[in-house]
């Protein structure tokens, strides 16, 4: 038997040796005779290839990352460094986070927060359990290095890298400084995309890379229609500008009113958008110039998400968006659902069979229905409340407390425990605010679980 034992994919010994026979002589005929490498396939990259959905990373969100999914498709082992969580734990915690063992190195070495230069720099150095004090010590434990480190030291027969989102979106995830200063340099990406490239040229692994979808396909940005669809009102948001999902949260609460609008640094105006755009056009421009010179492949994430924004699907009657809840991104509206790693996963192993001339299977028509059907992020029936994974990370139990998850109509929510075994103080989670929660607690939260940092 083989496939997802305790979420990670274990081929049995046969399937496992003639898929790596397969993928070795397809990707890297000339080490036939040379020593096996650790892994044969290795992910890098940043939270979406680490597998973060609703702001934390855990085993109940790591299994669904694109790069599990392609893993499983091409039928090689890639063990993921699961991580246990709570319901008050945030991506970035190391101490209400934990790995589920710590003794599993994994295949997945993508790190949630990081950009070009960390990918590049950032250290793992934790000699043991106890000194785990970063996502990249958690994540990476009980290797030391970085990501591009490690991954040159297993040498593996395919590296699937994925980076630069981090370098340009947390232009948007500086929720309360909306100015657009926060992005790379082009000078810095430039440079550090070169030696990315180089690095991974110098390897004898096949390289996949991907670009950075657009600001405008993500969840996280807000609209005042979208403001009006959720909370009633736009609240004086002006028409063609943004606000973020962080701001929405602090109005549907009542911490905030409509006044925070007079403050620019919640609000996105149109040119400040397009300065956003126009910088991942040219990080789009470098990652691809780049990929160019080493002949790998780009899969074009930027190109799949706004076909799907200027072409929403509707599966079964059932209407899928970029609007917060509207299935492709989880709570955060940065993170993919499970729907949407699933249609990464299947787009970027139809880029490697036609780069490679492979003949990987593809996701089937079953997987897309059953992981569709079952995706917590869609809202199904349109009640403006998903059914979500709730209490299982901060955001998951404030989406749970303001009545934006939880929805046991749309599909079993799972919550039959309810509110009283967290002890929280509060009545229905659809009225009302908890006595623990304040505006300023909520800003710090957001700011750790978008992993907002100066660089």
């Amino acid at each position: 038997m083989s496939g997802f034992r305790g979420n990670n994919y274990v081929p049995s010994g046969l399937a496992y040796f003639v898929a790596v026979v397969w993928i070795l002589c397809l990707f890297a005929p000339s080490r036939l005779l040379a020593q096996p490498p650790e892994f044969p396939m290795v992910g890098i990259g940043d939270s979406i290839g680490e597998g973060v959905q609703s702001a934390d990373a855990s085993l109940f969100t790591q299994p669904s990352s694109y790069l599990n999914w392609v893993a499983y498709k091409i039928g090689v082992p890639f063990p993921l460094p699961l991580i246990q969580s709570g319901p008050f734990a945030v991506v970035g915690d190391t101490d209400a986070r934990s790995r589920l063992d710590p003794d599993v190195t994994g295949a997945n070495l993508s790190v949630s927060g990081a950009d070009l230069y960390s990918l590049l720099n950032e250290q793992a150095d934790a000699g043991s359990e106890s000194e785990i004090n970063s996502e990249t010590d958690l994540v990476l434990f009980p290797r030391i290095g970085s990501q591009i480190e490690i991954a040159e030291a297993i040498d593996p027969y395919l590296i699937i890298c994925w980076i630069g989102n981090n370098d340009v979106l947390s232009a948007v995830l500086s929720f309360d400084e909306l100015d657009g200063s926060q992005m790379t340099s082009i000078e810095d990406f430039t440079a550090g995309y070169e030696e990315l490239v180089g690095r991974l040229g110098d390897l004898d692994s096949a390289i996949v890379l991907a670009n950075i979808p657009d600001v405008h396909s993500i969840a996280v940005l807000v609209d005042p229609e979208d403001l009006v669809w959720f909370l009633g009102s736009d609240y004086g948001l002006p028409e063609g500008s943004y606000t973020t999902l962080p701001t929405m949260f602090l109005l549907k609460l009542g911490l905030v009113d409509g006044s925070i609008f007079q403050d620019p640094d919640y609000v996105l105006d149109p040119d400040e958008a397009q300065q956003i755009s126009d910088r991942i056009d040219a990080f789009n421009q470098i990652i691809a110039d780049r990929a160019a010179t080493i002949g790998a492949p780009v899969l074009d994430v930027n190109g799949i998400f706004r076909y799907l924004v200027e072409n929403p699907p509707v599966i079964a009657g059932i209407p899928m968006s970029r609007r917060f809840q509207g299935g492709l991104f989880s709570l955060d509206g940065v993170h993919p659902s499970n729907i949407a790693h699933l249609v990464i996963a299947d787009q970027m192993l139809n880029l490697i069979n036609a780069h490679f001339g492979t003949s990987f299977p593809r996701v089937t028509s079953e997987e897309f229905a059953a992981t569709f059907f079952n995706d917590p992020f869609l809202d199904k029936d349109q009640d403006r409340s998903v059914v979500g994974r709730p209490f299982t990370g901060l955001l998951e139990t404030i989406g749970a407390l303001t009545g934006f998850t939880g929805d046991q109509d749309d599909f079993d929510a799972g919550v039959s425990s309810g509110l009283d075994e967290l002890g929280l103080s509060t009545t229905n989670s659809k009225r009302g605010t908890p006595e623990w929660l304040d505006r300023d607690q909520i800003e710090r939260a957001f700011k750790r679980m978008w992993q907002v940092y100066s660089r």
